[in-house]
């Protein structure tokens, strides 16, 4: 079973700002599913002629929105290529992106570098879990939790965000990935934004529902120190 869930950060709720993060998932049968989430960038772009609010909140949903309609088709295959879906998923996202960017009308190598900056930056963590096996993969910041172990995904404050892949000068960008070859021990895996803390994360209760799960965020959230920037999560739970 797929849960998810989001909450807006302190930071961003003093500010009147939007969540920048999302989470998605799906259950396509009891032993295949895939969970994922995605941080907008924050940053204000600066430039000569000034400085230019985010809105990447767009671009997370947008790059949510197509990896789960890939992944839904991609994982009802017959054969599921576990091995290779991590490659076809990030070039499958970045020809989303090449797409959007090129039908838009840019006047300017400025506008399109602007737009692309403030739009579409987006980190991305998942897992898939098949009858087999498991893998988890990002581009960019966050966590993953598999049964009890939490493993921060560092950046050193410089996401890699897969639209930066759309800028002159990047190339051969790709996917980091962790296979989790135990999949009859494999309990509980989760994947999670910047927003999370190892302690907040190892105290996620077993939710059967995403509105439980939710709630549980809300509550929470309450807590000062709790979620200062926004979290997403996505959890999936062996019920076997």
């Amino acid at each position: 079973m797929i849960t998810t869930g989001s909450i807006i950060g302190r930071s961003h709720r003093l500010m009147q700002q939007n969540c920048q993060d999302a989470a998605v998932g799906g259950t396509l049968t009891p032993d295949v599913a895939f969970g994922l989430v995605l941080d907008g960038c924050g940053s204000k772009y600066r430039e000569e002629s000034g400085i230019h609010p985010s809105h990447n909140e767009i671009g997370a949903h947008l790059l949510g929105a197509y990896a789960d309609a890939f992944l839904q088709q991609a994982l009802t295959a017959q054969d599921i290529e576990l091995d290779s879906l991590p490659a076809r998923l990030y070039q499958a996202c970045l020809t989303y992106l090449d797409c959007l960017v090129t039908l838009h009308p840019f006047q300017t190598n400025e506008d399109r570098h602007r737009f692309i900056a403030t739009h579409l930056l987006a980190t991305l963590v998942g897992f898939v879990v098949t009858p087999e096996t498991a893998v988890c993969f990002w581009a960019g910041d966050g966590y993953l939790r598999i049964n009890d172990n939490i493993i921060p995904l560092e950046s050193n404050n410089h996401p890699d965000y897969l639209a930066y892949q759309l800028l002159p000068g990047r190339e051969n960008g790709r996917f980091h990935t962790l296979t989790v070859r135990e999949r009859d021990n494999l309990n509980r895996l989760a994947v999670a934004t910047d927003g999370w803390r190892t302690d907040l994360l190892s105290t996620l209760p077993e939710t059967q529902t995403n509105l439980a799960l939710q709630r549980w965020l809300n509550v929470q959230a309450r807590t000062r120190g709790n979620f200062e920037d926004d979290g997403a999560i996505a959890v999936y739970n062996n019920e076997s």
